[in-house]
């Protein structure tokens, strides 16, 4: 049987001696010619003796005997001929095999290659040369980074979602408190201000915990039909008038531009804190470019992006002249409260948002760049279906009012007794649950009476969900509306096509209000 290693494979050919060597040199040079990996074999002095064709040819000769006689330094710069010639005199010193990772000069560039070097001994045991073989890692080396930050990139966003979760519920008790207070002050009662500005500073946190949920791709998304040369516009228009002169706005656009399937508000939010950046980037001025563009992307660009896929996609492209990015900031650039800002210059978690939106609308964001010579971000989004249009928009109408008893389920004090107010207030009934396990008992004591049910999705001893699948086996006519600091996508189809509606964390005393009267009246109609 044939060696699996293909450096035991040729040390059979190149350490073999006689007449079974002789034997053998037809058939085991056609295997060796015939492997992918590169092959030579060299003297003490480091002269080459023989090579494979993937060797040779990657040294530009169209035959071996180009090369035969000659050494590294007629192939490659004196620093890595140097490297090269060290690495062998290590391997003849030490009568060692050496395996090391390093860069490599090849016609299309500098690859990283996997190296091992065996020393060669004649028939006295004396150490006369170096067999060597290497092959391209550079492709299964990127592919591992990529899958690396990917992992790190899924855990951080699974602990940002957390956090954002935990402070939408906090949120939402001040948030719901200040608005039915201002509701019940008078217009010139001078706590007022007071309120209004509590109130403004708790919007403030309740947008960076969206942003949060942006990253960890568990904000709330209202898609449609959408060209994006249309959100190219909008956010050019905004430059124009705001952007330091000395910046040159140009665009490419694509005229005939694929329909993707998108949310319009969270695609400039993309774009804007894209351009911004780059803005940030050219402090002296520069060139920021937006390009529109259809692309069908092959296998083969799927097989070396991780998170690439092959099909019909619009890549929407942001690029500067700007100062460029380290390789290792530019790791963890998409990283929440990662920045190179100063001091109150930046929160580090606009980028993050650009990472967890896309990755949401189903797609991915490639970054490229190199110091001192700009940056460029490409979007990719996957083409919509043909003939796929978007459902119209609800308009919010006013709350309206009604006499149903509503089960009112979470387990934060705060929020049970806010919800209560609220749904008081516009005329309900309320009950209430502290948790699932709660929620079940009172919503089987009293289903006659409950006209709805309103469920927190993570409680404790049993969450929403359970909750609401107890709930069916006792009545599967009841009527549920979800409420979460996440969004509606973290509920399964399924629960999505049962439920009644959905109420996002934080909520207003309105929002609340009109979710619970527009479930029920859809449940009657």
């Amino acid at each position: 049987m044939l060696p699996h290693d293909p450096t035991d494979l040729a040390r059979i050919v190149f350490e073999e001696s006689g007449e079974a060597a002789r034997a053998g040199e037809s058939w085991y040079r056609c295997l060796i010619d015939n492997l992918e990996q590169h092959i030579f074999l060299k003297d003490a002095d480091g002269r080459f003796l023989a090579a494979n064709p993937p060797f040779y040819r990657g040294l530009g000769c169209a035959r071996e005997e180009e090369l035969l006689g000659k050494t590294d330094e007629d192939f490659f710069p004196p620093d890595l001929a140097a490297k090269y010639r060290a690495d062998d005199r290590k391997v003849l010193d030490e009568g060692k095999r050496l395996e090391v990772e390093e860069k490599n000069l090849t016609p299309g560039g500098m690859r990283t290659v996997r190296v091992v070097k065996t020393p060669l001994r004649d028939g006295d045991g004396r150490l006369v040369g170096v067999l060597g073989i290497f092959w391209d890692v550079t492709e299964q080396r990127a592919a591992e980074g990529q899958m690396r930050q990917a992992q790190k990139m899924e855990a951080v966003g699974q602990l940002a979602g957390g956090i954002a979760h935990d402070f939408n519920n906090l949120l939402t008790a001040i948030l719901g408190n200040l608005a039915l207070i201002l509701d019940d002050l008078a217009a010139d009662d001078p706590h007022r201000v007071l309120l209004a500005t509590a109130e403004k500073a708790a919007q403030r946190a309740a947008n960076l915990t969206g942003q949060l949920l942006g990253f960890s791709r568990r904000t709330v998304l209202r898609t449609e039909a959408l060209r994006l040369n249309a959100a190219v516009d909008e956010i050019l228009g905004l430059l124009r008038r705001t952007i330091d002169p000395r910046v040159t706005l140009e665009e490419r656009r694509a005229p005939d531009l694929w329909t993707v399937r998108a949310d319009p508000g969270q695609m400039n939010q993309v774009l804007m804190n894209l351009c911004l950046n780059a803005r940030d980037a050219m402090p002296d001025g520069g060139r920021l470019l937006l390009e529109t563009e259809n692309v069908t992307l092959s296998p083969d660009y799927a097989r070396l992006h991780l998170e690439g896929r092959a099909g019909e996609f619009v890549r929407l492209r942001v690029s500067d002249t700007g100062h460029g990015i380290a390789p290792e900031v530019r790791a963890r650039v998409f990283e929440p409260f990662f920045t190179t800002k100063g001091p109150g210059k930046g929160t580090g978690l606009g980028l993050a948002m650009v990472f967890g939106i896309i990755k949401q609308h189903r797609g991915w964001v490639d970054c490229y760049s190199e110091v001192g010579h700009g940056t460029r971000f490409d979007i990719y989004l996957p083409r919509a279906p043909a003939g796929e249009e978007a459902a119209p928009a609800l308009r919010a109408g006013p709350p309206g009012r009604g006499h149903e008893t509503i089960l009112l389920a979470d387990d934060e004090p705060m929020i049970l007794g806010l919800g209560k107010t609220i749904l008081q207030h516009h005329g309900y009934q309320v009950l209430l649950a502290e948790d699932g396990e709660e929620a079940v008992r009172v919503f089987e004591e009293r289903r006659a009476d409950i006209g709805l049910v309103v469920l927190d999705l993570t409680m404790p001893r049993l969450s929403g969900r359970d909750a609401f699948r107890r709930m069916m086996q006792i009545d599967p006519g009841v009527r549920v509306v979800f409420a979460s600091g996440y969004s509606a996508e973290v509920l399964g189809d399924g629960e999505r096509a049962q439920a009644c509606g959905f109420v996002g964390k934080p909520y207003r005393p309105d929002d609340l209000a009109r979710t619970v009267r527009a479930a029920l009246d859809r449940a009657t109609g």
